[in-house]
């Protein structure tokens, strides 16, 4: 495979940040209607376009179909100074990779049942792991990259947007197979995992039986999320093949920390998406029929996904410009909250912002929905905010958020393993996500950023949140034991450690080898008595909570039957806190105070670098030579506050639902 593709040229100017909107084509646009569209983009300041479809099968079929229209816009394009990222793959195949002269019927995905997947508002995906399909998919995308890859117009390849795959097909179970062989090595050990008695890895069916081991469905819903890697990386082999000069892009919708269950079985994963591409996106969708995300699921939404593209940056692919569709007036978007999804899409990371969409369909499900120009390609007041974001952001540019003093480490086995141990019973299959969500929200409502991590970065925090981390196997205790020693400070809470990374019952609890760190010993578990004093402090506990014996740490706080409740051990330079409840997750579910257990925290072992006054909110990200304080007004008051930290230290007043941007040169 040849090398990823670097952007080079049009985006090593100083700062630059990538600004533009998605351009759906339809049989009825004209060239002078495409162009009209980008000269108002490019008056409007943006510098890119993202156009959907990539393939024109309408058009008429002479020398270069389906591509002459896709040409011709990038002439077009190229004639305003907008450079082009064409989408291979959406929501449509017939439109683009597979058209319905092509379609045949075992294509489609199946089911769970068997059943070919047709219930669906289109066609959504197909069976990619069907050698046919695979076939026509890289045959069009190499055709589509022959097309393109010399106009200078080009700038990139969308290769997947909104990225998505499950089948349940002879295929599928072949790749499922070989993917378990990768990783067990021996089907002995497979028997050892799964409690199975196979001879051969061939033998391996989709049977979701989990009685005396959740392993055969924790697998392949691992499996499940490594296979959109997998199509990924052939896709963008053959692609590179043809064009290695323009990166490669993939997207997925919002962040998989913050979705909840839909994302799982979809599935979304996306730190394996960026090993496959050369840039990650997001679709950013936060007013929805049943409301608007809060700020701080919009911020978790963005740190999040920054966290999966490397601390790299990643783009927007598709940010929301207005309601749904003609007959869902409550998501309609305003100007102001434009600006606040923005802004905080670009404090978060983002190094690239492309809205969805430029216009509103015309045609489907979402008819008059979206758009930053009416129907008719006039203005509106959304398109002169993004004039105003574009000029703005000319001297901004894409910056990186300063990292937070606090870590709260992800784990997909955990979310795989929680999510199985759950299923049969029918109880909340999200409670390890909702611990992170929950943890992550109450340290934003006392006024501190925590990063989403993998267990690799942890030595760059002083303090690491583990919630509900119910699997730690030999060698992430061994991580998590040369932090603590090292001086790290470990803040624990509901089940952590029970099972290894192969689902057996640890051999010590908590914890298992992270035991020798944790100063106490699980003795039995209970969902009564669940409020506890820490320190003269009275908190709620929420849900459960385990009964422990002290070993050699040393009690901080009892719950009222004076059992232990927050123990801490002193462990080489370090020490763990441990609460023996579900802390986080009921702050998230519940609302509990462990927004004030995050305030002693921060106080006990100084987390804050940036802090403003009152109700205001704020955030700072840096470039080489400056960083930016971006400072929210949430509320409809104007909020006046002293913003201090990391170089700043002046009092800001802030408009109602408004955006303060205050430079520092460094």
């Amino acid at each position: 495979m040849k090398a990823k593709a670097k952007i080079g040229g049009f985006f090593q100017m100083k700062h630059s940040f990538l600004y533009g909107a998605v351009l759906k084509l339809t049989r009825e646009d004209t060239a002078e209607s495409i162009e009209r569209h980008f000269a108002l983009m490019k008056e409007n300041g943006m510098d890119t376009v993202v156009i959907w479809p990539a393939f024109f099968w309408w058009e008429e079929k002479k020398e270069g179909y389906p591509f002459n229209t896709g040409r011709l816009v990038l002439d077009l394009a190229q004639k305003q100074g907008i450079r082009v990222v064409m989408e291979l793959a959406g929501q449509l195949p017939t439109m683009e990779y597979l058209p319905d002269f092509e379609m045949k019927d075992d294509y489609y995905c199946i089911d769970e049942k068997g059943i070919k997947k047709l219930k669906h508002n289109s066609f959504g995906v197909l069976n990619y792991f069907h050698p046919e399909v695979h076939k026509l998919i890289c045959g069009h995308f190499a055709d589509a990259a022959r097309a393109y890859k010399d106009h200078p117009a080009l700038l990139a390849y969308d290769v997947f947007n909104e990225t998505a795959f499950n089948s349940y097909d002879a295929y599928t179970l072949a790749e499922f197979r070989l993917w378990l062989k990768e990783k067990y090595g021996t089907v002995e050990h497979l028997n050892d995992v799964w409690e199975h008695c196979y001879t051969d890895f061939e033998q391996v069916s989709f049977a979701p039986w989990m009685w005396m081991s959740v392993m055969p469905a924790a697998d392949f819903a691992a499996f499940r999320k490594a296979s959109v890697g997998i199509i990924l990386k052939r896709w963008c082999a053959v692609i590179r093949e043809i064009d290695d000069k323009h990166p490669l892009w993939a997207d997925n919708i919002g962040s998989m920390i913050c979705n909840g269950q839909g994302v799982f079985e979809r599935p979304q994963e996306d730190f394996l998406l960026k090993e496959a591409v050369d840039e990650i996106g997001m679709s950013f969708y936060p007013k929805q029929i049943s409301g608007t995300q809060p700020p701080h699921t919009r911020w978790n939404t963005f740190d999040a996904f920054y966290a999966a593209s490397g601390r790299q940056g990643f783009y927007v692919a598709e940010m929301q410009t207005h309601i749904q569709a003609m007959f869902n007036p409550t998501t309609c978007v305003r100007p102001y909250e434009l600006k606040q999804w923005c802004y905080e899409a670009v404090a978060g990371g983002a190094k690239g912002l492309i809205y969805w969409m430029w216009r509103p369909f015309t045609k489907g499900l979402q008819t008059a929905g979206r758009g930053l120009v009416d129907y008719k390609g006039r203005s509106t007041p959304r398109l002169a905010f993004a004039a105003k974001f574009g000029a703005e952001m000319q001297e901004i540019g894409a910056v990186k958020p300063v990292r937070a003093k606090v870590g709260i480490l992800f784990d997909g086995v955990c979310q795989d393993l929680q999510t199985y141990y759950t299923k049969c019973y029918k109880l909340d299959q999200d409670i390890y996500m909702s611990s992170l969500r929950g943890a992550y929200k109450a340290l934003h409502d006392v006024g501190v950023r925590a990063d989403i991590i993998k267990l690799e970065e942890i030595n760059s925090y002083p303090l690491l949140i583990l919630s509900n981390h119910i699997v730690i196997g030999r060698e992430t205790a061994k991580a998590l034991l040369r932090y603590v020693e090292k001086g790290g400070v470990l803040v624990c809470d509901g089940k952590i450690g029970l099972v290894d990374e192969w689902s057996m019952l640890n051999d010590m609890l908590p914890g298992g080898e992270l035991n020798a760190a944790m100063g106490q010993e699980f003795i039995d578990t209970d969902y009564e008595q669940l409020d506890f004093d820490c320190e003269g402090v009275s908190y709620r506990g929420y849900y459960g909570r385990d009964l422990m014996a002290l070993t050699d740490g040393e009690a901080l706080g009892y719950f009222a039957d004076g059992t232990p409740a927050v123990v801490r051990k002193r462990f080489g330079k370090g020490e763990v806190i441990s609460v023996n409840t579900y802390l986080w997750y009921g702050y998230k579910q519940a609302g509990n105070d462990a927004n004030r257990f995050a305030e002693m925290l921060i106080g006990r072992y100084d987390l804050r670098d940036v802090t403003v006054e009152g109700a205001l909110r704020v955030r700072v990200s840096e470039r080489e030579d400056a960083r930016f304080a971006f400072v929210f007004n949430y509320t409809d008051t104007e909020q006046t506050g002293r913003l201090a930290g990391l170089g700043f230290d002046e009092d800001v007043t802030v408009a109602p639902h408004d955006v303060l941007v205050i430079k520092k040169e460094k």
